[in-house]
């Protein structure tokens, strides 16, 4: 009898050592999935919402060409304000003229961008 419960216990164990192994491969599968992922997502998700993660671009703390997109971008905006301001001051009473270069400006502003800056 003993010999029996013997054998039926290093069957149990046996079982166990299998049953630990899966889940420890499936532990270490999840691990490496969940790092592959985070690598990718980690970025996105350390902004809060859509509208933020496509308000402020994430770039790289010691981004070297930081201070060129920030002229290039001062650029862009004054052009853009002065040529409002053009709008507003030769039409002093039609509307509906500077709601249409107000809304031609913000559709040719990213063309204007890329004609004056961008090297192809």
């Amino acid at each position: 009898m003993s010999k029996e419960r013997a054998k039926r216990r290093e069957e149990r164990e046996a079982a166990q050592a299998k049953e630990q192994e899966k889940r420890a491969a499936v532990r270490r599968r999840e691990a490496r999935r969940a790092a592959a992922v985070g690598a990718v997502t980690a970025p996105a998700a350390r902004t809060g919402s859509m509208w933020s993660r496509w308000w402020r671009r994430t770039f790289p703390p010691a981004d070297p060409f930081r201070g060129r997109r920030q002229r290039q971008w001062a650029i862009v905006a004054s052009i853009f304000v002065v040529v409002q301001l053009l709008t507003w001051w030769i039409f002093p009473g039609n509307w509906g003229i500077r709601m249409g270069v107000l809304g031609l400006s913000i559709l040719l502003t990213p063309v204007l961008r890329v004609l004056l800056f961008d090297r192809g």
